[in-house]
C-alpha cells in the first residue's frame, strides 16, 4: 500500500504546480494587447502621413483639420493605453478563458490582476520611443540603425516587466526581449533582417509586435499543456481520494 499512497500523495502535489503553470501562460490577453496596437499604430500613421501629404501640397484645410484629428487621437490613444486598455483587455480575458474555470492556487489567485510598470518607467520608456524616432528621422544617426538603437531601451524594458511581474507572468515572455535583442545583432552584424524600405519606424514595429506574439503564443500552447495536464490530475481518482483523506486529516 506505501507505492500505492506516495503515488497518491504525489499526484496532489503535482495539481498546485500546474495549476500555477497554467495561470503564469494565460497569455492570450497579451496577444489581443498587441492588435490594438497595431490596429492603432496603422491609424496613426495613416493620419500621420495624410497631414504630411496636405502639407506638402498645400491643401491647407485639409491639413489643419487632420492635424487636429492626429492631435486628438494621440490624447484618445495615452488614455486607453494607461485606463481604457484595462478594462478592454479584463473583458476579453474573460471571453477568451471562460471556458476553463478558475484558478486559485493560494497567491496565485491574482494572476492577471497584477499592476503594470509604474507610470514614471512608462514614459521614460514612451520618451526613449519618441526621441530615437524623431533623433533618426532628423538624421542625427543613421537612420538604418533605428532597430539596434531602439534595443538599447526595449531590451532592459522588457526585461524589467518579465521581472517585475515574474511571480505571475510566464518565462516564455523572456523570449520577447532575447529574440528582439538578437534580431538587433544581426542587424548590426549586416545580415538582412529589415523588410521596410523606406518605411523605417517599421523597423521597431514590427518586431516589437512579431517576437511579442511569439512569445506570446509560445507560453499559451504551453498553457493549453499545463492545464491538460491539471484536468487529469483532478480528474484521477487517486488525487481525489488523497485530497481527500488530506482534508478529513486536517479536520
Amino acid at each position: 500500500m506505501a507505492p500505492r499512497n506516495s503515488e497518491r500523495d504525489d499526484d496532489v502535489r503535482e495539481i498546485p504546480k500546474w495549476a500555477r503553470r497554467y495561470a503564469q501562460n494565460r497569455t492570450l490577453p497579451v496577444v489581443a494587447f498587441l492588435v490594438i496596437d497595431a490596429v492603432g499604430f496603422c491609424v496613426f500613421g495613416g493620419l500621420t502621413l495624410l497631414t504630411v501629404w496636405a502639407y506638402v501640397e498645400d491643401k491647407r484645410v485639409l491639413s489643419a483639420v487632420s492635424m487636429l484629428v492626429l492631435c486628438g487621437f494621440a490624447a484618445w490613444w495615452v488614455w486607453f493605453s494607461f485606463i481604457g486598455a484595462g478594462r478592454i483587455i479584463r473583458s476579453i480575458t474573460e471571453r477568451l478563458y471562460q471556458g476553463d474555470g478558475g484558478v486559485s492556487v493560494g497567491a496565485w489567485a491574482g494572476i492577471g490582476e497584477s499592476k503594470g510598470p509604474p507610470l514614471l518607467v512608462t514614459f521614460v520608456f514612451l520618451f526613449c520611443v519618441l526621441a530615437s524616432i524623431g533623433l533618426g528621422l532628423l538624421g542625427l544617426y543613421p537612420i538604418t540603425l533605428m532597430q539596434p538603437i531602439s534595443a538599447l531601451y526595449v531590451v532592459p524594458f522588457l526585461c524589467y516587466l518579465g521581472l517585475k511581474l515574474r511571480r505571475v507572468g510566464s518565462p516564455f515572455m523572456f523570449l520577447w526581449p532575447g529574440l528582439y535583442g538578437i534580431h538587433a545583432v544581426l542587424d548590426v552584424a549586416g545580415v538582412p533582417v529589415r523588410f521596410w524600405g523606406d518605411f523605417h519606424a517599421l523597423d521597431i514595429f514590427a518586431p516589437m509586435v512579431g517576437y511579442g506574439l511569439i512569445a506570446t503564443l509560445a507560453a499559451h500552447i504551453y498553457g493549453r499543456v499545463a492545464l491538460r495536464r491539471l484536468r487529469a490530475l483532478a480528474a484521477s481518482p487517486e488525487s481525489l481520494q488523497g485530497a481527500a483523506g488530506q482534508s478529513n486529516g486536517r479536520a
